[in-house]
């Protein structure tokens, strides 16, 4: 005996919103590695949730809105010294060269932006996608008043932690 099909006839089955939600992960987290190691020249590894006590507190943080396939923000939080190091590589500032917060600001804001955009075509290349002007909040604003879909913490470079925050709209 063979089980009834829930599809509404004529209507092709579509992945579930969780399903997608798990996909979209899985390629925030690909399209995060591609870009730290390609443009930044970082390592990020997947930690559970928790920053180690001994870590530097976060200090910076990039948001951005997006649509595609998925529709939502992602805010990214960086401590001081991976912020520097990642505006100093994105932009290519050498060490002994002054680094400017409007420079470092912008440079996570282009992070923000690449990585949405990255992990969008991943998710499905054939979805076109819109994306919100990014920001460069303080880490002491307070993020959106829904819990987040997911997050997404790590180390970079295996010193600094690294969390990325996800609110996806159904």
């Amino acid at each position: 005996m063979s089980t009834p099909s829930l599809a509404t006839p004529g209507r092709a089955q579509g992945p579930s919103p969780d399903s997608t939600r798990a996909q979209f992960k899985g390629c925030l987290i690909a399209g995060l590695e591609e870009i730290l190691d390609k443009m930044a020249f970082m390592v990020f590894e997947e930690s559970g949730p928790g920053v180690p006590t001994d870590a530097e507190p976060y200090a910076y943080s990039c948001r951005i809105g997006f649509q595609g396939k998925v529709k939502g923000a992602l805010q990214a939080f960086f401590t001081r010294r991976t912020a520097d190091e990642l505006a100093r590589n994105l932009i290519g500032i050498r060490n002994e060269d002054t680094l400017r917060d409007g420079t470092r600001d912008d440079a996570l804001k282009e992070l923000a932006n690449i990585l949405a955009g990255r992990a969008l075509t991943l998710l499905d290349p054939e979805v076109p996608f819109a994306l919100d002007l990014p920001s460069a909040p303080p880490v002491s604003e307070p993020p959106p008043p829904l819990p987040p879909t997911f997050q997404i913490e790590g180390m970079l470079n295996e010193t600094d932690p690294c969390r990325i925050v996800v609110h996806l709209q159904d």
